[in-house]
């Protein structure tokens, strides 16, 4: 379903490019700009509706009384349902108190607790685009979950680990980027979330010896939306880049 309508939603999203930061590009009639402020953004409303579109299933999964019940005999087989319909995702369900279950291993050793969003997704927020390294897998994920509400109380959690490795490889696919052009994400803490190099994930581009990018890139964090240039690998680079009102990440298209 969700690659049935991805390519109509993103053609009507490119419809509001100039009101987010893509009018200047067309100004300057610069043809490789403007079609770099397209790529990005096609790479940001792929992204987004991905992340929602998986936000939004586990709320479906969350209403169900199996998961209000509690016990994971009555919710794993939902949940096994949804993973297996879905490439790329480790789901989970977990308690208050951070003990928590995967389809693929039962219930996992480690909790949950300590997890920097935790605490909030306990007191009833929704998580989406928390830079994690999987617990259940170590695999470089991102966290999207909801809480599991009954009679106005959480009483647990539903969620899923996108493994990012797959989805910078779905977004290479829906792309179809040519080789001088490439893509990352940045995550609010500035380390990358997506590359189309996937080694580069979870890696600070300020800390990669090039004073130009470690300008480039804080200038990508404190605006939402932009053009700058840097050099790396010997190379003079330009990018476009715009903010994620859903995961705060800034993402950007790099081009020659």
């Amino acid at each position: 379903m969700f690659r049935k309508y991805i390519f109509a939603f993103i053609a009507s999203l490119m419809l509001l490019v100039p009101q987010m930061g893509v009018a200047q590009a067309a100004d300057a009639h610069n043809p490789a700009e403007e079609n770099a402020q397209s790529l990005l953004a096609a790479f940001a409303s792929y992204t987004d509706l991905r992340l929602l579109s998986i936000q939004q299933s586990l709320e479906i999964l969350a209403s169900t009384t199996a998961a209000k019940s509690l016990t994971w005999e009555r919710v794993e087989p939902l949940l096994r349902g949804y993973q297996e319909s879905d490439g790329g995702l480790i789901v989970w369900f977990a308690r208050p108190d951070g003990i928590y279950f995967t389809v693929d291993k039962g219930k996992v050793e480690k909790k949950l607790s300590d997890r920097s969003y935790f605490p909030a997704l306990i007191s009833g927020e929704k998580i989406d685009g928390e830079l994690v390294v999987s617990k259940s897998t170590g695999k470089r994920s991102v966290v999207v979950a909801v809480p599991v509400i009954e009679e106005g109380k959480v009483v647990g959690a539903i969620g899923a680990s996108v493994i990012l490795d797959t989805l910078a490889e779905q977004v290479s696919a829906s792309l179809a980027l040519p080789s001088n052009i490439s893509f990352f994400a940045l995550a609010p803490s500035g380390l990358t979330a997506l590359h189309k190099k996937t080694e580069r994930e979870f890696l600070d581009p300020r800390e990669l010896g090039s004073e130009t990018l470690k300008k480039a890139a804080n200038e990508m964090l404190t605006n939402p939306a932009g053009v700058t240039s840097y050099m790396f690998d010997n190379v003079t680079k330009k990018a476009v880049y715009r903010s994620s009102p859903l995961t705060q990440w800034k993402f950007v298209i790099v081009f020659q």
